[in-house]
């Protein structure tokens, strides 16, 4: 599992800044990070101050290529996303944070994206 804190607003897949922010991305992921195989779970939780006009679905394919050739070797391992906008102002209970999280939480460096990479599970749930 590599988890990692990346501090700024996301940018979506057809914004022209769209490079500068996944220069950003690459430079937050952990330095002693390997290259995960297999099935892939990949979770972005944007924690956004006030008010943002970013859909979820759009922060996706920009961070997801970004982590291309560090965290996995194509994007076509990730085979689970859950993607979440989460107002500041506004927090849901977050129910057991890892410490990066929770520090992240603490500081409140104004918009943050959490990001987590993990081996999918094998199980599929319909709820």
């Amino acid at each position: 599992m590599i988890e990692f804190v990346v501090v700024g607003t996301p940018r979506s897949h057809r914004a022209r800044s769209r490079s500068q922010w996944q220069a950003t991305v690459k430079n937050a992921v952990p330095a002693h990070v390997g290259v995960l195989a297999g099935a892939l779970r990949l979770r972005i939780d944007f924690f956004f101050e006030d008010t943002t006009d970013l859909d979820a679905d759009n922060i996706i394919k920009s961070i997801q290529d970004a982590l291309e050739g560090i965290v996995y070797v194509d994007d076509e391992h990730v085979v689970d996303v859950c993607a979440r906008k989460i107002n500041q102002q506004h927090l849901p209970p977050i129910i057991d944070p890892s410490t990066m999280l929770s520090d992240a939480l603490a500081l409140r460096p104004g918009d943050f994206v959490y990001i987590r990479v993990a081996t999918a599970q094998p199980e599929v749930t319909f709820s």
